[in-house]
Order: C-alpha cells, then sequence, then structure tokens
C-alpha cells in the first residue's frame, strides 16, 4: 500500500508542475534598429521586435496559434532542439514536416515540453530568422537540482 501512494504522488506531482501555455502570435513586419546604425523592416511578434523570451517548465503543454502576417510569403515556426515525439508534424520544417504557413493562415502547434535546457525558435522560411524571426527559449524542471 506504502508503494502505491508512493507511486500516485510521484505521478500527481508530474501533472502540478504541468501547465498549459498558449501563445497567440501574429508574424508580422516591424521597423526596428536591430544592429544600433538603422531602422530597417524585421520581422517581429505581434507587431514587437525583440521577440519575446520564451520561459517553459518541463511537463508544459504548449498551444501555439501562429498566424501569418507577412503579406505574400508563407513562413514557419521550428522549436530548434525539441524533442517532437510523437508529434513530427510540429517541428517546423515547411517541405518536410509540414507545409508552410500561407500568408493570413494560422497554423496550431501543439506539444508537450520532454527536457530542459536552452533552445531557441526560429523560422524555417527562406531568410527569414537573419530578418529577426529568431529567439531563445528555456526549459526548467523544478525538481532538477542544478546546484
Amino acid at each position: 500500500m506504502k508503494f502505491f501512494s508512493l507511486l500516485l504522488g510521484l505521478c500527481l506531482s508530474a501533472v502540478v508542475h504541468a501547465a498549459t501555455v498558449t501563445l497567440d502570435w501574429n508574424i508580422t513586419w516591424v521597423m526596428a534598429n536591430p544592429d544600433g546604425l538603422a531602422n530597417r523592416p524585421v520581422i517581429g511578434i505581434n507587431d514587437e521586435w525583440p521577440l519575446p523570451l520564451l520561459n517553459f517548465t518541463k511537463g508544459d503543454l504548449v498551444i501555439a496559434y501562429v498566424t501569418n502576417r507577412l503579406g505574400n510569403e508563407s513562413t514557419s515556426m521550428h522549436w530548434h532542439g525539441l524533442y517532437q515525439n510523437g508529434t513530427n508534424e510540429m517541428d517546423g520544417p515547411p517541405g518536410i514536416t509540414q507545409c508552410g504557413i500561407a500568408p493570413n493562415s494560422t497554423m496550431i502547434y501543439n506539444f508537450t515540453i520532454e527536457q530542459t535546457g536552452t533552445y531557441w525558435y526560429h523560422s524555417h522560411t527562406k531568410g527569414q530568422y537573419p530578418d529577426g524571426l529568431r529567439q531563445a527559449l528555456l526549459i526548467t524542471d523544478p525538481d532538477e537540482d542544478v546546484g
């Protein structure tokens, strides 16, 4: 009986830490000064650049609504380094695991965070990540001893 109680407690503790993280993003062109020399068009999220730094916890369910507002070009979102075991279609490279997100269309990325570490997210379409569609994402585990 003690073993069952311990096992149940461990399972429930994993559920307690997990959250659903919903991202509602419009991918747009914005004016910014990324190199400190002059304003130029860059790709932003929700009309802002730099893009948001993402912080997740291991076990989080991520639901990202990514809407393409770039005019006449497609886009995509790749979650660099994240395991997509069982959700390969959420990986992001157009023409490989998904079609590009057409102009004025939305793709819903839906996956569970299964690891910890420092990663980044970026477009896998044309030269969009050099144009600003990139940023870091951090994943922590509150039960992990990092000291």
